[in-house]
């Protein structure tokens, strides 16, 4: 039985950490072409990663009257969201022995392929720790 306690959205929910990036890009730069320059990817994976945001939040993230691109409400909900999510994900990969208590606890992923059942992960001492190397 599974515990409830743990809420883990299903896979076909789950937003792809390089799309909010792309979004928080076309949002602070409110450009898709000036984006995708700054992240040195084609205009049609920025516009792409845009997509799968929208379908899988069910919302229009972006207004395009003309090339300037403007935010929808739900839009800057999330870019706020976003600036937060990167900002710690960052502190995550760069830092890790400075992240805090709150942050502290499990860690959840999806295994694919003929392995993953049982499959567990184990974190690396200086992880578990929080010591920097």
């Amino acid at each position: 039985m599974r515990d409830s306690s743990h809420s883990i959205a299903p896979a076909e929910k789950m937003i792809d950490l390089n799309d909010l990036r792309v979004f928080a890009y076309v949002a602070s730069l409110a450009s898709f072409s000036l984006a995708a320059d700054a992240l040195q990817i084609h205009k049609s994976s920025v516009s792409r990663s845009i997509a799968r945001l929208e379908t899988i939040l069910e919302a229009s993230l972006l207004q395009r009257p003309t090339r300037k691109v403007l935010l929808t409400r739900r839009g800057n909900a999330l870019k706020q969201h976003c600036e937060d999510i990167l900002s710690l994900v960052n502190r995550i990969t760069v830092y890790p022995g400075e992240i805090d208590a709150r942050h502290v606890g499990a860690l959840r992923g999806v295994v694919h392929g003929a392995n993953a059942r049982g499959a567990h992960v184990e974190l690396l001492p200086e992880c578990a720790h929080g010591e920097r190397k």
